[in-house]
């Protein structure tokens, strides 16, 4: 692979982005941001690669010339005109916390050992700076034989969150669920995939 073309330039800025998406999975400000970027690179690829393929003397470089675009990469295209010119991205997390069954119960009720309930909800953001997912609701332990609160918070084994792509209008409900996901690091990893693909292809049609 070249990396003397604007195309490869961009293809490395669109790895590196989609990088730190990966790594951004505690801030809601950081994610948003990231596959923000993500989105935009994403997009910036094929004018990069039109520049190239005049500069090399290659023909008009078209996009639809290219026949591995999903409704991912058609979501994402959606999404970056959207963002620069209607609704900015808006991200929401999902949630699920994990605590362990009491084993301490009346007599009668058996719990299989390693079991656990789950708590689980949709933080729908009106907040998209925030550094930190809110706190969420404190869990009580109960006394099995009055069934009142024991003033102990209980023990969380596991929080799971992913951030999930809000749909802000109706026809971008549509695009969303033509994608399959909902959930902005899937996307991206879909995203990444084809337009790796998508990269090696432009290189092979102009020998860089």
């Amino acid at each position: 692979m070249s990396h003397s073309t604007e195309a490869a330039l961009v293809f490395a800025d669109l790895k590196d982005a989609f990088d730190a998406l990966n790594d951004a999975r505690t801030s809601p400000k950081d994610v948003r941001r990231a596959f923000s970027r993500f989105i935009e690179l994403s997009q910036k690829l094929t004018s990069a690669m039109r520049r190239d393929a005049s500069r090399l003397e290659k023909g008009k470089w078209a996009a639809s010339s290219f026949t591995g675009w999903t409704p991912v990469t058609e979501l994402m295209k959606y999404l970056r005109n959207e963002d620069q010119h209607r609704d900015q991205i808006f991200l929401s997390v999902h949630e699920r916390r994990h605590f362990p069954i009491p084993t301490n119960l009346p007599p009668g009720f058996n719990v299989e050992p390693g079991r656990t309930f789950v708590f689980e909800g949709t933080w729908v953001l009106s907040d998209q700076l925030l550094d930190a997912p809110p706190e969420g609701i404190t869990t009580h332990e109960i006394d099995p034989l009055t069934g009142k609160p024991t003033g102990r918070e209980m023990e969380l084994l596991k929080i799971e969150r992913y951030y999930i792509l809000q749909a802000r209008s109706e026809e971008a409900k549509e695009k969303i669920k033509a994608a399959g996901t909902v959930d902005v690091h899937r996307l991206a990893a879909s995203a990444f995939s084809t337009l790796a693909k998508y990269f090696e292809f432009f290189c092979a049609q102009t020998d860089t």
